[in-house]
């Protein structure tokens, strides 16, 4: 009898173990965000992903990190600037990235070309690929009213196939009040704040801000980098992103890396998606 009960307890513990061991990233996140950090100050998981601290500082983190510090302590003229002596905030946005074989997303007003258009509306989707049990997409939309000023609107959906068979997913909102301070027609670099939001039973939202970046200096391709730090339930809500893109009239396609950590997992994925101007 007493061996019985010493089988029908490993099997009870060993299907314990396997289910625990089944929560995939998706779920560990999820569950994260819901319980919160109360002390306020994001611990790290003692769990498997210790092994990976190392790593936890993305390559957008190193970039990035020391600017969106610096940022918090600047000016009105370097948040801002100086309309009266900085006369690339008054460049026109263009019509769309390489309309005229030379300019961005801005044109001098003393170009030769004139785009004076005062409303884009630019749109990008992505397929994100991690690997065969986690993928995802990224949805993006710029509205651009005039030159000042942008706003910005964002979906990651991730799904993740368990171990157990099950599928877990993830809905990701971002909506953020961008302002570019670098108004080039090479190069456009500004900041945002907004906020972050994920649905599916988690339903908590929290504050979030980051830059944006985009250079032109090689005919038809661009490199766009952006980083965004975000709270909820005081777990961190990191998203950077990095794309290549190739651009045709009105149309771009592109590749890149992101890199997302939602809570104490870190999502790491390839994206290839295509995007207009309109």
């Amino acid at each position: 009898m007493k061996v019985f009960f010493n089988i029908i307890f490993l099997l009870f513990f060993t299907l314990v173990s396997c289910q625990s061991y089944s929560q995939g990233k998706i779920d560990k996140s999820k569950e994260e965000i819901k319980k919160g950090n109360k002390n306020g100050n994001y611990q790290k998981s003692q769990s498997t992903s210790s092994s990976n601290s190392d790593n936890e500082r993305s390559i957008g983190d190193i970039i990035f990190g020391g600017i969106a510090q610096g940022i918090l302590y600047l000016t009105y003229y370097s948040t801002i600037g100086d309309y009266k002596w900085e006369d690339h905030l008054h460049s026109n946005i263009t019509k769309y990235p390489y309309y005229n074989d030379h300019s961005g997303n801005y044109e001098s007003t003393d170009s030769a070309f004139h785009s004076k258009i005062h409303f884009r509306f630019d749109v990008d989707d992505q397929f994100l690929y991690s690997n065969r049990n986690l993928i995802g997409n990224h949805f993006k939309c710029n509205i651009r009213p005039f030159q000042y000023f942008y706003l910005q609107g964002q979906y990651h959906q991730l799904t993740e196939h368990n171990i157990n068979n099950t599928y877990s997913n993830l809905s990701l909102f971002n909506i953020n009040f961008c302002y570019d301070r670098l108004r080039f027609e090479k190069f456009n670099l500004g900041w945002k704040l907004g906020m972050c939001y994920i649905s599916n039973n988690v339903n908590k939202g929290g504050f979030s801000f980051g830059l944006d970046a985009e250079a032109f200096f090689i005919k038809r391709i661009s490199l766009y980098v952006s980083k965004q730090w975000g709270s909820i339930n005081n777990v961190a809500v990191n998203e950077f992103e990095f794309a290549g893109k190739y651009h045709i009239k009105r149309y771009n396609m592109h590749l890149g890396y992101e890199h997302l950590r939602i809570g104490s997992p870190l999502y790491d994925y390839i994206s290839l998606g295509a995007g207009v101007h309109l």
